[in-house]
């Protein structure tokens, strides 16, 4: 199934401004460190064949975080939603196909609801605009580039309730 969710989330891209920040390589790395995670979830979409996923992990009091740059980053959001307990949503993925636009809604509402958590997070880069403009269209708030986590750029957080409205900032 990795195969599969590889070539859907390399297909979601292509030809896209987006592409540039989606490789395949860095998308199998990211599922399996994820995958590693305590209380990792993934969920698919399917119609005859994979249309959508998303997966992600819990951080907060009952999940994981609280070192390093998980600790960094468990700080950065609660003071941004005022929330201790939050799931990372590592990737989202749909069907670049018109009929499937939507599809990749489902998972992530799911993901939350699963892992009874709100809210959702996602980390993206600043330049990616067509990831930014997908979030958006699935009801996600951009609330800003953030300073302090690892890497070589500020990424943006993004924020989604278990009920599909953005988070507040408080």
């Amino acid at each position: 199934m990795r195969a599969d969710i590889a070539d859907l989330a390399a297909e979601s891209v292509a030809g896209t401004t987006g592409e540039r920040y989606h490789n395949r390589g860095d998308f199998l790395h990211r599922l399996a460190v994820t995958a590693r995670r305590p209380g990792f979830a993934l969920l698919g979409a399917e119609t005859t064949v994979l249309v959508g996923c998303a997966f992600g992990f819990p951080m907060g009091s009952e999940g994981s975080g609280s070192r390093g740059s998980d600790g960094t980053l468990q700080e950065i959001i609660q003071r941004l939603t005022s929330r201790a307990r939050f799931v990372v949503l590592t990737q989202v993925v749909d069907h670049p196909h018109v009929q499937h636009r939507d599809i990749a809604r489902r998972p992530q509402q799911r993901l939350l609801t699963e892992l009874h958590s709100s809210p959702g997070i996602t980390l993206l880069h600043p330049a990616d605009r067509a990831g930014q403009a997908a979030f958006s269209s699935w009801g996600w708030q951009n609330m800003g580039e953030v300073v302090g986590l690892p890497g070589s750029v500020a990424p943006c957080v993004l924020t989604l309730s278990a009920e599909g409205q953005p988070s507040a900032r408080r």
